[in-house]
């Protein structure tokens, strides 16, 4: 496949209706139906803010990925760096209203690409993108920095939190990688700079 399709991202607030059945669908084609998360858990975050999703859309509509980042409050995001933290213990009360919380931080829950679009598409670095490009403008405006964590089983979950400026600090018990890094403003820039000469690099070999 090449990059004839055009792709747009739609963030979360944008959505005209509740997309969280097709996300959790999307997520069992990548994790499996023991795995992903369930369709009510991520309602219950995206009704409590529905700045949480950055979703990739094609230009038929379809759902092509997805990146879940959650705001969270102080003492849940502190919680996100233990060893036997899990993602599913996130309640809606757990979640800021604001794009990224001042004194907490950022927990970078999923970031999901339908199988046909993995390899041949910048899918991943689209939605990775709008996601600093957001965190940008809201830093910008508060002049402040931004904490993010993550947790991933993969190599190319590695590389995803790797390209966006975090760093592996540890284990949880279930041996998954805890990634953390906390950026300023010119940090996220950077990271946008990379980002952007990646897509471009991609869209140069596929001619």
């Amino acid at each position: 496949m090449s990059y004839s399709k055009n792709f747009r991202i739609v963030r979360g607030q944008e959505c005209p209706a509740d997309p969280c059945a097709a996300l959790q669908e999307l997520a069992v084609q990548n994790y499996g139906p023991s795995s992903a998360l369930p369709a009510s858990l991520l309602r219950g975050w995206y009704e409590k803010n529905t700045t949480i999703f950055r979703i990739a859309m094609t230009s038929e509509n379809l759902v092509a990925g997805y990146i879940s980042s959650l705001p969270l409050i102080p003492t849940i995001f502190e919680r996100t760096l233990d060893p036997d933290f899990k993602e599913k213990f996130i309640t809606a009360q757990d979640i800021d209203t604001s794009l990224c919380s001042s004194d907490g931080g950022v927990f970078i829950s999923s970031i999901v690409v339908a199988p046909e679009y993995q390899k041949h598409t910048p899918t991943s670095l689209l939605l990775r993108l709008a996601l600093i490009d957001d965190l940008i403008r809201e830093c910008s405006r508060e002049n402040q920095t931004v904490r993010i964590s993550a947790q991933t089983l993969s190599t190319k979950g590695e590389v995803c939190m790797e390209s966006l400026g975090l760093k592996a600090c540890g284990f949880t018990t279930t041996g998954w990688k805890i990634y953390y890094g906390k950026l300023g403003r010119a940090g996220l820039h950077r990271v946008r700079k990379e980002l952007q000469q990646k897509i471009s690099a991609r869209f140069k070999r596929a001619g």
